[in-house]
């Protein structure tokens, strides 16, 4: 989750296209879909933490998720995480179709994905924290 968060998805997803301003660097490209990736990349993040899955006809799957985990733990830092995934949600639902534009430097997308990488990054670092409280201190994460 943190991979996702800070390497993938804030890093080689959004970053490298911000900071090149390149077409060729957004996602998906060819389909012009790279603000939904980033979108539901960050809802699945959040479904994870969870424990939870809405599924195509509305209903809801629900089940325990990291966020009870961490809870029985650090209930703060478990809020925390929460609140924080999210903004970044959030953050990512805001990002502007089509994002190849929205890349370009003195857009108005552009102020709007930078925040939600700063997000996902704070994100990122809950989510080291919180696997640290349950006793995770191996971890893979690298950032960019």
């Amino acid at each position: 989750m943190g991979s996702l968060s800070r390497g993938e998805l804030a890093g080689e997803r959004m970053e490298v296209a911000l900071n090149s301003q390149d077409q060729e660097d957004e996602h998906s490209c060819f389909s012009d879909n790279t603000h939904r990736d980033a979108a539901t990349n960050a809802k699945g993040i959040q479904n994870v933490w969870l424990g939870q899955y809405q599924r195509r006809d509305g209903s809801q799957l629900l089940g325990p998720g990291v966020r009870d985990l961490v809870a029985s733990k650090n209930a703060a830092l478990a809020e925390k995480t929460t609140a924080q995934i999210a903004e970044s949600v959030q953050g990512a639902e805001r990002i502007p179709a089509p994002f190849d534009r929205a890349i370009i430097q003195g857009s108005e997308g552009r102020p709007v994905m930078e925040k939600t990488i700063a997000s996902l990054v704070e994100q990122s670092k809950l989510l080291v924290e919180s696997a640290g409280a349950v006793g995770i201190t191996k971890l893979t994460l690298v950032e960019p």
